[in-house]
């Protein structure tokens, strides 16, 4: 499962585990916390605080003021004997709450209990509307008691600007993940364009000198990618030359040997001629593999254009097999050599293992274009579809064996296939053999996508 994550992947899932963690921490500690922590020895402590005040305020016995005023002033309680209630100001009237405070007095005197709008119960169904925050009691002389209380309900509770605390942590635990995660992407940025940059990578020039950014080890990577860029287009190009050199002097030396046959006698000649004929299509064909397509010349080209050119030659040069063309135009970008080389490896092997009747077509859909060539031979078994792309394989059937060839014109193809980052099927054709299928994306941009070859296995 690990594997599945790159590296951002990997980073959120810390991050998301840690911040889980810790707020599961949090909870089980306030749940702890909650169960050692004594009870309340009863509901609406306050409000029977409040109620016990008044009593003892106005009750027969009553203490002097000074003595009530030092005995009721606390922490979470304040009280003050004035001539006229004071102004009500942003507290509201609490009738239920008034009821509730009744109730527990033991004396008749008129009271009134108010509340802040700005705390409200949290459960719902609450007998009374809220905390009570202040509560007035008509005095024997005409005097009033008010009694203030904190409204929320607990004074050990820290607040800023009026909203709890806890709430202001939990924000900023918002904006601490929002800003991780931002700055999680922005370091493994650098990562990503590297790998989409690796993976344009051709052969033909460098394209990871752009992401030589980001962490000191992400740097580093990058010039270890871009140093093994460059060596690799050096490789390459000295392969080429050495390709260059050895074709050179191998096709003189097929030239010579050429020279050499006209003197013989008809008979002998003409096998030589063959032998000679074999000789260099396998030349050819084994020089074209090894050298691939580097240094090759991309430009916007049609297929359709291809494929005609193709079946045009062919047909000036011989007459069989009949090749049926259905054609469309299908514009794409890519090496107008090297795909032509396709089509005519894969109508030469339509010819050599099929039966006469060879079918070309070229269409486009959306953003792709598609060729595909038919045959009515004998097919391709599931089995040895992927085995066919290897180089030189010539199929286990003894017929097959027996047909000239180098086996590598379908390794030819997925090889130019891979370097244009096209699709190479092997399926069934509708006229009783094999169909082998390319697919080229027809956007521009889309001519670095990722090298693909697959088998179809339907």
């Amino acid at each position: 499962m690990r594997g599945r994550f790159d590296l951002f992947g990997r980073l959120l899932l810390i991050l998301v585990g840690s911040v889980l963690l810790l707020g599961a921490t949090s909870v089980t500690l306030i749940l702890v916390h909650d169960e050692l922590r004594p009870r309340r020895p009863s509901t609406f402590p306050r409000v029977r605080q409040a109620a016990g005040l008044i009593d003892l305020a106005v009750g027969p016995n009553a203490p002097s003021r000074q003595i009530l005023l030092r005995a009721a002033n606390g922490s979470d309680l304040s009280a003050v004997i004035l001539a006229t209630p004071p102004p009500p100001g942003k507290l509201q009237r609490a009738p239920k709450l008034t009821a509730k405070l009744k109730g527990f007095m033991r004396t008749t005197t008129p009271v009134m209990a108010y509340t802040d709008p700005r705390y409200r119960p949290i459960r719902r169904g609450s007998p009374i509307e809220g905390f009570l925050a202040r509560a007035i009691a008509r005095l024997p002389d005409g005097s009033v008691l008010v009694l203030t209380t904190n409204a929320t309900g607990d004074q050990e509770r820290p607040r800023l600007f009026g909203l709890p605390a806890s709430l202001w942590m939990g924000v900023l635990a918002v904006i601490v993940v929002l800003l991780a995660l931002w700055l999680t992407a922005r370091e493994t940025r650098p990562l990503r364009d590297l790998v989409r940059a690796t993976q344009r990578f051709d052969g033909t020039a460098v394209t990871t000198a752009t992401t030589l950014v980001g962490a000191a080890d992400i740097r580093r990577t990058a010039q270890a990618v871009t140093a093994m860029q460059r060596r690799v287009i050096d490789l390459l190009g000295e392969r080429s030359l050495m390709i260059g050199a050895i074709s050179h002097d191998l096709r003189t030396l097929l030239t010579r040997m050429r020279l050499r046959v006209v003197v013989l006698d008809d008979p002998v000649r003409l096998k030589l001629e063959a032998d000679l004929d074999g000789m260099d299509a396998m030349l050819a064909d084994a020089l074209a593999f090894a050298r691939g397509t580097t240094g090759s010349v991309r430009d916007h080209v049609d297929l359709a254009d291809l494929a005609a050119t193709e079946v045009i030659e062919r047909e000036m040069r011989d007459t069989a097999p009949e090749i049926t063309t259905d054609l469309h135009d299908a514009p794409c970008f890519g090496d107008a050599h090297a795909l032509r080389r396709v089509i005519a490896n894969l109508v030469d092997n339509a010819r050599k293992y099929g039966r006469g009747r060879i079918h070309l077509s070229v269409t486009r859909s959306d953003r792709a274009v598609h060729l595909a060539v038919e045959d009515n031979g004998l097919g391709i078994p599931l089995d040895q579809r992927s085995a066919v792309l290897a180089p030189y394989h010539r199929g286990d059937d003894p017929q097959h064996r027996r047909l000239a060839g180098s086996g590598l014109g379908l390794a030819i193809v997925q090889q130019i296939m891979r370097a244009h980052g096209g699709l190479l099927t092997i399926s069934d054709s509708k006229l009783g053999g094999a169909k082998v299928a390319v697919q080229l994306d027809c956007d521009q941009a889309s001519r670095d996508c990722d090298n693909r070859t697959i088998t179809d296995v339907g």
